[in-house]
């Protein structure tokens, strides 16, 4: 049985071993075996798994991605009402305000076309 399947196997195990566990501590009956049974798959599956680790040692890993949230908030989305934060790639605030990505701008700059159009009755002219 190739090393995928194993750990498969023994997750699927380890699974089912801490459902009886739940399920024994709330009947008041005795854990001990279910735990050293646990303890036993664990430590396998681990050894198995530092096993397969071992031929991803030296590869990069992916560089981060801008829109991960860091640093301190800045403001809110003028579209959608979310937090925006100065590690945060954002469209960059000019006239029209603060946007947590350019979909969310683009969107708003929609809204506020279609608010021109409808507004400009006294003309009888879209714009």
């Amino acid at each position: 049985m190739d090393e995928h399947k194993q750990s498969r196997m023994l997750r699927a195990q380890l699974r089912e071993l801490y459902e009886d566990s739940i399920d024994a501590v709330k009947f008041g009956l005795p854990t001990d075996e279910i735990h050293a049974q646990i303890d036993l798959l664990t430590a396998e599956l681990s050894e198995l798994e530092e096993f397969k680790n071992e031929e991803y040692e030296g590869l990069e890993a992916p560089k981060e991605s801008g829109y991960k949230i860091s640093g301190k908030g800045i403001g809110c989305c003028d579209h959608c009402g979310k937090e925006i934060f100065e590690g945060q790639k954002h469209p960059i605030p000019n006239e029209e305000g603060l946007f947590c990505n350019y979909y969310c701008r683009k969107l708003y700059r929609k809204r506020k076309d279609r608010e021109a159009q409808t507004n400009n009755r006294a003309t009888n002219t879209i714009i």
